[in-house]
């Protein structure tokens, strides 16, 4: 309980952080995000090379 002729008010220091922490999660989820995409292109393209050498020790030619 609170005596009587006191007030409890948020913490001006939380109210400041807040303006700084939303930027920096949104900087965060686009690192994040390139990241991921950067991962997956590569993955893509490792996946082309082999399957194109695959061919080629195969014998097949793609001309």
């Amino acid at each position: 309980m609170t005596p009587a002729g006191e007030q409890l008010l948020a913490h001006h220091a939380a109210l400041l952080a807040i303006p700084a922490l939303v930027p920096a999660v949104v900087v965060v989820g686009v690192v994040l995000y390139i990241a991921r995409k950067d991962r997956r292109d590569e993955a893509e393209e490792r996946d082309l090379i082999e399957r194109a050498f695959e061919k080629d020790d195969d014998g097949e030619d793609d001309a």
